[in-house]
């Protein structure tokens, strides 16, 4: 199938798989201090992290993703434009292959947000109680030093959930042999010669 006709996600995962993340945040600050063993945990301590997780956009985000036109609507719409001799069966399983790879996408990002949940929390259990309450309640009442190495702490998090997060080429590459086998199974290629399972061009 055309370039044109993937889903908008899967054109940019492909794009970012080949460009890299070059457009990442950087920190002129060198890396933070090694923060030190975990401390005992107590009442104050469980609600002074579970406030600051609270204060964290990424660690409290909705985890719904934000309304979009469903696999059922870029399904129909295309049915409609490609007007070719197909079965129902042919388009519930490619709007299918679409939710299948939208849950991998889901599952994967999702994985990787609990996987920065614990870095934080992991973090913030290293704290003394002094500075855990200034983190949960006045931030800004730390001093510059603490300040700039949980800044630093921060970009580091972020950077990597933003490289782990993204749509890895395993999961594109299921796609795409899904797809193909979909146009396989119901001879599309001697249709449409721009179907999912024809030779790659050299």
């Amino acid at each position: 199938m055309s370039r044109h006709n993937l889903p908008a996600l899967l054109v940019l995962s492909l794009f970012l798989s080949l460009t890299g993340c070059n457009g990442l945040p950087r920190s002129s600050a060198t890396d933070a201090p090694q923060l030190g063993p975990i401390l005992p945990d107590s009442a104050a301590r469980t609600a002074w992290i579970t406030q600051i997780l609270a204060q964290d956009p990424l660690a409290s985000q909705d985890r719904q993703p934000p309304p979009r036109q469903s696999n059922a609507e870029v399904v129909a719409k295309l049915r409609q434009k490609r007007n070719i001799p197909l079965p129902d069966a042919y388009w519930a399983q490619w709007q299918h292959n679409l939710d299948a790879f939208d849950a991998d996408t889901a599952r994967h990002k999702e994985a990787e947000r609990a996987r920065y949940i614990a870095t934080f929390t992991d973090q913030l259990k290293r704290v003394d109680d002094p500075t855990l309450l200034r983190l949960a309640t006045a931030p800004d009442s730390l001093d510059a030093a603490d300040r700039d190495a949980w800044k630093q702490r921060l970009i580091e998090r972020y950077s990597r959930y933003i490289i782990d997060s993204e749509v890895s080429r395993d999961m594109i590459d299921a796609h795409l042999r899904r797809m193909a086998l979909m146009d396989r199974q119901h001879g599309v290629c001697a249709l449409d010669s721009d179907c999912w399972d024809r030779a790659p061009t050299p």
